[in-house]
């Protein structure tokens, strides 16, 4: 019976030297020059240098590995209207890897000073070139500045008719218009002009386009107008004056476009 109160002491003992032990081991982690940063690698960036990125996150090299905060430097690197995702590692023993995704700018808007570039969720991204290969849009509203979203019903619609066509037909694209009655046309780089009508079916308004472009070839195409999918009209010019009734227009399926008749005379679009 008299030893039994030794036990207690015995774990206080062993709990205060686990302490005092990880006590010693956090001060040594924490300060020794073993763990001192000396480099930050990013991946993932294709716009951003490697020094913008490491400059927003504000981690400073030579700082001790474990006494910077993970969550406030990606706050600050996410910060950048150009990065969409962000998530940083420590790799040890003295480096911090930093992996992002970027926004793809998907389009042009026109905005405070020239032309910005947006990515499919309407994130302005930056303001770039009036050259920059990509479709520009209006009738959707003005660019925010870098880091604001644009969100309109005209946007929106925009980005769903670009989702209908293949990369190739994008890249073929100068502009999309949406008209204040939400009737939505388009532009070719060689100036040729898409009717879509109401932003509907428009999948299937794609498809006839990219059947319509293969089957046209290098003959002059004045319009598209796909606003009936099922009844796509197309009108021809050779030299600046309409086909006449010898070569009349014919459609993807090789009869003649909705609006000519066999005769060949005018379409009734004009």
């Amino acid at each position: 019976m008299v030893g039994k109160p030794e036990k207690p002491l015995k774990n206080s003992f062993e709990r205060i030297c686990i302490l005092l032990l990880l006590l010693f081991t956090g001060f040594v982690l924490l300060n020794s020059s073993f763990f001192c940063i000396d480099g930050i690698t990013v991946t993932g960036n294709k716009s951003l240098t490697p020094e913008e990125i490491t400059r927003a996150s504000g981690i400073p090299v030579g700082e001790n590995i474990f006494r910077i905060n993970l969550r406030d430097a990606a706050a600050r690197v996410k910060a950048i209207p150009a990065v969409k995702e962000v998530s940083l590692a420590r790799r040890f023993p003295a480096r911090v890897e930093i992996m992002l995704i970027e926004r793809e700018a998907m389009v042009l808007v026109s905005g405070r000073g020239g032309f910005y570039g947006l990515d499919g969720g309407g994130v302005c991204i930056r303001k770039v070139d009036a050259a920059a290969p990509l479709p520009i849009l209006t009738g959707v509203g003005v660019a925010p500045p870098p880091g604001g979203e644009l969100d309109t019903e005209e946007f929106r619609i925009a980005v769903e008719v670009l989702g209908s066509l293949d990369g190739d037909l994008i890249s073929g694209l100068a502009e999309i218009h949406i008209s204040p009655f939400g009737l939505v046309e388009a532009y070719t780089t060689e100036g040729v002009k898409i009717r879509f009508g109401r932003p509907e079916e428009l999948t299937e308004k794609g498809r006839t386009l990219c059947g319509i472009l293969n089957q046209v070839e290098d003959r002059k195409v004045v319009y598209i107008d796909l606003s009936v999918s099922k009844r796509p009209v197309v009108k021809f010019a050779v030299q600046g004056v309409y086909e006449s009734a010898d070569n009349p227009p014919v459609d993807v399926a090789g009869s003649p476009f909705p609006g000519f008749d066999d005769g060949g005379a005018v379409p009734v679009i004009p």
